[in-house]
């Protein structure tokens, strides 16, 4: 047992020496893996982000406006008799041509002639009382010139009169109104029935409209132009109106003054010449209106807008990101208009500006960005 004693010893300092040299390599890899991922991040820091640019220059845009609207007659007018009655006579149909003046119908106008002969009798009554009123008028003017009156009996005397030339003025004024013939339909202007309303025989009251007029030698129509667009509009503008392959120049009349609120346009009012009558109210054209606008236009992807203040860009200097707010107008397609923060021949980043920061180093395909 003795002999084994310096053994057993040995064994335990190569033990306890490998068990440290374990240890040591144990905290010299901890060491190592804490560094390494800081020396890691410290490569990646700088290390150049790829990204692709494009030099800022002026351009053009075409904007084509499609709209549509339905055509209506150039002036239009519903007709109506004055008085209620019976229609004993209907003379046009739809499509028939009449001039201003022209007789379109007749009533019975039972209740109209009954107004009549009373308006008629006003006014003898009150001749016979405008009569009398100056037979005492002069009389009491002689007595008065005579001193056999007051001035009082006088003055009354001109009152009686007064009132009864005013009586007289009323009576025969609305016995002329009713004169004319409120019986029979004239049209107000030359045109085209558009509507026939009524029919013979019809009982109709005063004021239905039993003729719809319209004057269709041009024709207008209006067009739901968005209000973003609506500066480009101005009357005179020529704009081509198409009807089944058909194209007519057409004119803006005028531009309304007010935004429809459920539909966010403008109405723009054109009109086209329609001297054959080949086109008629209520078919449906279509407005092409070409917009060539100039300006500085980029992908609608190059700009940036994160909640800042102002939408922004990366521009490239001497191979770093250069962050550069803008202004941008209106989109054209997958372009964004920028009216303001760009200047021509600046190189701006077209893909890759979401992944960049401020100075960041970045390298573009072909070269540094330089």
């Amino acid at each position: 047992m003795a002999e084994k004693t310096p053994a057993v010893a040995m064994n335990k300092k190569t033990v306890i020496g490998v068990t440290m040299a374990i240890v040591i390599a144990i905290v010299v890899f901890i060491l190592f893996a804490r560094e390494k991922p800081a020396e890691v991040a410290g490569s990646d820091e700088h290390q150049a982000k790829l990204v692709e640019i494009t030099a800022v220059e002026p351009g053009k845009v075409e904007r084509v406006s499609e709209l549509s609207g339905a055509l209506e007659a150039g002036e239009e007018t519903a007709v109506a008799f004055e008085v209620s009655g019976r229609i004993l006579e209907m003379r046009y149909k739809e499509g028939d041509r009449v001039n201003a003046g022209t007789i379109l119908a007749r009533v019975d106008a039972t209740e109209y002639s009954l107004q009549l002969t009373r308006a008629r009798t006003g006014v003898e009554k009150a001749q016979v009382g405008y009569q009398q009123a100056l037979d005492h008028f002069d009389r009491m003017k002689q007595l008065n010139e005579a001193g056999a009156i007051s001035q009082l009996d006088f003055e009354n005397a001109q009152n009686r009169l007064k009132v009864a030339e005013e009586d007289l003025a009323e009576a025969s004024q609305a016995l002329g109104l009713l004169e004319q013939d409120k019986a029979v339909l004239t049209a107000p202007i030359s045109g085209t029935v558009l509507a026939k309303m009524a029919d013979q025989g019809q009982v109709t009251g005063a004021g239905t409209p039993v003729y719809k007029i319209g004057q269709i030698s041009t024709l207008k129509t209006i067009l739901p132009v968005p209000d973003h667009e609506i500066t480009a509009w101005k009357p005179g503008q020529t704009v081509v109106l198409e009807l089944y392959n058909q194209e007519r120049q057409a004119q803006v009349t005028r531009v309304f003054p007010a935004t429809n609120r459920g539909t966010g346009t403008i109405g723009v009012e054109v009109s086209v010449p329609n001297p054959d009558h080949d086109w008629f109210p209520g078919q449906i054209v279509l407005a092409g209106r070409a917009e060539i606008k100039d300006g500085i236009y980029v992908p609608a992807g190059a700009v940036i807008n994160r909640g800042e203040e102002k939408p922004y860009v990366f521009l490239v200097f001497e191979g770093k990101a250069s962050k550069r707010a803008v202004t941008i107008g209106e989109l054209f397609g997958d372009k964004l208009e920028v009216t303001s923060g760009l200047n021509p021949d600046e190189m701006l980043v077209v893909k890759g500006a979401e992944k960049l920061f401020e100075g960041d180093d970045v390298e573009v395909p072909g070269g540094n960005g330089r």
